[in-house]
């Protein structure tokens, strides 16, 4: 009578392919989480972003977008009638989020601590002016571990976007 089932050998055989495959897909497999991390990272600003701009022109008022203490610790979103800048007590806070982990975020001198808008949609300074001049520049994102990461750049009319940036210009 004929015996089914596998031999031993063939069973070592089986496991060391599979060992071989686990042993090459692991490190891609959480590169790759690192990865989309900071692109998420990278999108959720963005759509902050586009929060404030959008509510300044619907409302026609000043909204800005402030770092808490530094990117990385995250950021608010808030109406801005007082046009400086801060979040005071009566002013409503329209959106937040919390501190960044896996990341590293930083803001060129232009919008190192936040991003206005006015009723235009345009970017301004908020400085304690209605108007202000007009904001530019260039947030960095960033993994921790040397990915490629993502600059979002905000032109004076208002308007942000997103490039792929390679891992030696990450900070």
């Amino acid at each position: 009578m004929a015996s089914r089932g596998f031999t031993l050998i063939e069973l070592l055989v089986v496991l060391i392919v599979l060992m071989l495959l686990v042993a090459i897909g692991i490190p891609n497999l959480s590169q790759h989480i690192r990865e989309s991390r900071t692109q998420s990272q990278a999108q959720e600003l963005f759509q902050a972003v586009q929060v404030a701009r959008t509510h300044a022109i619907t409302t026609n008022s000043r909204v800005t977008l402030r770092a808490t203490g530094s990117w990385n610790e995250g950021w608010q979103v808030f109406m801005d009638p007082n046009h400086n800048g801060e979040l005071d007590p009566g002013e409503k806070l329209l959106a937040s989020s919390g501190p960044i982990k896996g990341t590293h975020i930083v803001g060129n001198h232009w919008v190192a601590r936040h991003i206005s808008f006015i009723g235009t949609g345009e970017s301004r300074f908020a400085n304690g002016s209605s108007g202000g001049a007009f904001q530019a520049g260039r947030i960095t994102v960033c993994g921790e571990e040397g990915e490629r990461g993502y600059q979002l750049v905000l032109a004076r009319s208002g308007r942000m976007r997103m490039n792929t940036i390679e891992s030696e210009q990450c900070l």
